[in-house]
């Protein structure tokens, strides 16, 4: 009963949408009440960290909005649904920050190369700086395409 309401969680998680070869250790996410990052490609650094250790806390003060970190623009429920949806569908053994381009509304679109046992997907992450001045991830472009990894995961392998 506990796997198919966690199961259920994930499915609600992913039809909201989410709106996130480099193994190096990313930067530290800043302490006390300070969120996001200082730039574009530290926002995609701390991101994928956060997803590698299953950090909750560190993937809400890194995934945002233009407004800020999502950990303060949605209820606890909608954040950690999505929060572990995107664990499950983003989970990764390596990634590789491959390009990076002008997206709309000043943001960066970046292409990254993640690697799941013997799966592989380039995500479209998409970063941009929120009113307070940090930058953050705001949405993976393509993320129904990593359902594959979830899949995986689940299963074991």
């Amino acid at each position: 009963m506990k796997k198919l309401i966690i199961g259920l969680a994930l499915a609600v998680g992913c039809r909201s949408g989410v709106a996130m070869a480099s193994s190096s250790p990313a930067p530290a996410m800043p302490s006390g009440s300070l969120t996001g990052a200082a730039s574009p490609t530290d926002a995609i650094t701390a991101f994928m960290a956060a997803i590698k250790a299953e950090d909750l806390q560190a993937l809400g003060g890194i995934w945002g909005t233009p407004d800020g970190p999502a950990r303060n623009r949605m209820s606890m429920e909608d954040l950690q649904k999505r929060e572990l949806t995107m664990l499950c569908y983003l989970h990764f053994d390596t990634y590789k920050v491959l390009d990076s381009a002008p997206a709309m509304n000043n943001q960066r679109t970046y292409a990254v190369d993640m690697r799941y046992g013997r799966l592989g997907h380039t995500g479209q992450f998409n970063v941009g700086r929120a009113s307070d001045g940090r930058y953050y991830v705001f949405s993976v472009v393509n993320f129904g395409d990593f359902q594959d990894f979830c899949a995986q995961k689940n299963a074991g392998n």
